[in-house]
């Protein structure tokens, strides 16, 4: 009997042994966050993992969580296999080292296009244990046209004067926000003010954004009030913001502009402009509508 149990407990110390002596492991995923697009032709992303004394080693991509897989490939295997949504843009024949335990573990992309966005799981597999991890990779293009205008009221929004933005042509969905400077500069919230926000995508995922405040200057404060706009898309360092100051004096409560950016703006001074201003405004609208159509 004491034999046994000895065979037992040699049995199990080599099955401990033998465990803590595989590893599987995903040191990381190298490639870029995010890409302008235009900026260049193919897009890598390298699962770089190890796997030490394990048998049975699958590397696969998924493409946005883990039921579409779009890439696969086994340590040794001198191919590997582009699959589902994906395939016709992956370059399964792409090799990131000579080594053939590492060498198609790398996510190779022909050319760069929005449809890439999106978030690219690699999972290592083995016959004991698995390794799961994500990246997320946004493909975007700046608005072609990002404008801040301030004019005089009209029959459509409240108030006496309007702040409008407008920005065209960008993707992915950004955040296009109007503020008020605060105390030391911070930016808040135009909570006093009626804000109206246009968002129109169209079948490309393009989008033409605009954001009208409305606002009594009998509101503001005596002094300069400062407006921003700002443009930005989440996950990229892409970021744009234009301003207009509206000041309002203590005396004769005359009130002025004066642009902080190359914006056209246009000032009590002159009945003409408000005019031409207001039908610019409607031709925006009106011009935000088409696109969402």
């Amino acid at each position: 009997m004491d034999r046994v149990w000895i065979f037992v407990f040699i049995g199990f110390v080599a099955v401990v042994l033998s465990s803590v002596s595989a590893t599987l492991t995903i040191n990381e995923i190298s490639g870029p966050d995010y890409i302008e697009v235009g900026s260049q032709d193919e897009l890598v992303l390298d699962c770089d993992f190890t796997a030490e004394n394990e048998e049975d080693v699958v590397l696969k991509w998924f493409f946005n969580g883990l039921e579409q897989q779009i890439y696969q490939w086994i340590p040794q295997d001198p191919h590997a296999y582009a699959l589902g949504v994906l395939k016709p843009m992956i370059d399964n024949s792409f090799k990131i080292s000579n080594d053939p335990r590492t060498m198609l573990r790398a996510l190779k992309f022909k050319e760069v296009t929005p449809e890439l966005t999106g978030n690219y799981t690699c999972k290592v597999e083995s016959t004991d244990s698995e390794q799961v991890m994500t990246k997320q990779v946004i493909i975007y293009s700046p608005a072609t046209s990002f404008d801040m205008f301030l004019m005089g009221g009209d029959d459509e929004f409240p108030g006496d004067e309007i702040i409008f933005c407008d920005a065209k042509n960008i993707l992915p969905k950004p955040e296009f926000n109007l503020y008020v400077s605060g105390v030391n500069g911070s930016l808040e919230e135009p909570e006093m003010f009626e804000v109206t926000k246009r968002v129109s995508p169209n079948d490309d995922g393009v989008y033409n954004m605009s954001i009208t405040l409305a606002f009594n200057a009998s509101y503001l404060d005596v002094g300069t009030t400062r407006f921003v706009c700002q443009l930005d898309i989440p996950g990229t360092n892409y970021s744009e913001v234009k301003s207009v100051e509206y000041f309002v004096d203590s005396l004769d409560l005359k009130r002025t502009t004066e642009g902080l950016t190359d914006n056209s703006l246009m000032t009590e001074d002159s009945g003409k402009d408000r005019i031409s201003s207001s039908i610019y405004l409607v031709l925006l609208i009106v011009g935000s509508l088409v696109f969402a159509t």
